[in-house]
């Protein structure tokens, strides 16, 4: 932001978060960041308004009033995004505002303003994606409530940048996640933890599996316990006398693999392999796939007694 003014208006801008604004109502300073801004002509404050607040142009007017009193100085708005009839309609009622990088209204300080816009993508909202479940699971398992840099989770998760995006895109879509600009970093957190967070995002579970086969035993593959065994492993539930284990689909480009039928098979070292969609060793421990992914793997299995022990453990997880 500030190099942006600098470069628009040629004015050296010092950009500050403040954390406190006296005497306004809740619902004024709620998923509401401000910025206190200063340049050698003004000083200003940027209230930054969220992606879910619902904001219409009558209601900020009567809000700006009072943020102006509050802060002692005149204010602006700041938006990730705008449409033109948005935009219009905060230029009729002359009530200042940023959008970066083309939308500028600062009326005591400059104007910059353009008629690109960007257009609304359609973000898919009936399942996940391998790469939002990923981000999903990051933030059920450990990121939690805690704010995450949008490229740290890429790292932590093998994701490339495009992919950490449109999964950040989905998770936002359905209202599980926020996103905040600090700086130059995006932070997404996400908006519950533990089984809320669970609950909310449960439905849009898709099975982790690409493909299974029947392997030999070997020592290249990198496998983990998963399906029934892993199941087994957590519950009362006798394991499968061929273990199901689990391994990563770049595996599949690395080794070898002959599918076997076990039918025709007398030798005992065979596992029943799943090929996931992503590497189930993210979220993975004591070589034991993850609980929720190991559920919804699960989900189309027609035995009752898998059925149940699922149940039981999923209602008894401690999240």
């Amino acid at each position: 932001m500030q190099e942006r003014l600098k470069e628009t208006f040629g004015l050296n801008v010092h950009v500050e978060q403040i954390t406190k604004l006296s005497g306004l109502p809740f619902y004024m300073m709620n998923d509401r960041i401000f910025y206190k801004a200063s340049t050698d002509q003004a000083e200003f404050l940027l209230v930054s308004i969220s992606d879910k607040d619902r904001f219409g142009v009558i209601a900020l007017e009567k809000q700006l009033a009072r943020y102006m009193r509050a802060a002692n100085m005149p204010v602006a708005y700041a938006f990730k995004s705008l449409t033109k009839v948005q935009r219009d309609a905060l230029v009729g009622r002359r009530l200042p505002f940023i959008a970066l990088p083309d939308q500028i209204y600062l009326p005591f300080l400059g104007i910059s303003m353009s008629n690109q816009f960007k257009k609304e993508k359609e973000i898919s909202v009936d399942r996940f994606t391998p790469a939002s479940q990923c981000l999903f699971l990051y933030f059920l398992y450990s990121a939690r409530r805690n704010p995450v840099p949008k490229k740290d989770a890429a790292l932590a998760l093998g994701l490339t940048r495009t992919s950490i995006t449109r999964a950040s895109e989905q998770l936002k879509a359905l209202g599980l996640i926020t996103e905040e600009t600090c700086w130059k970093e995006i932070r997404m957190t996400a908006c519950a933890e533990g089984k809320q967070f669970y609950d909310a995002g449960k439905q849009y579970l898709i099975s982790p599996i690409l493909k299974k086969l029947t392997l030999k035993s070997s020592k290249s593959l990198n496998w983990l316990y998963a399906g029934e065994s892993a199941l087994g492993k957590r519950t009362m539930l006798n394991e499968p006398e061929i273990p199901t284990v689990a391994i990563d689909k770049k595996q599949l480009s690395k080794a070898s693999l002959t599918e076997l039928d076990e039918k025709w098979e007398t030798e005992k070292d065979l596992l029943h392999v799943e090929i996931w969609k992503y590497d189930p060793a993210l979220f993975a421990e004591a070589r034991i796939v993850d609980p929720v992914s190991m559920a919804v793997s699960l989900k189309d299995c027609m035995d009752e007694r898998v059925q149940g022990e699922l149940e039981e453990f999923m209602e008894e997880y401690q999240w």
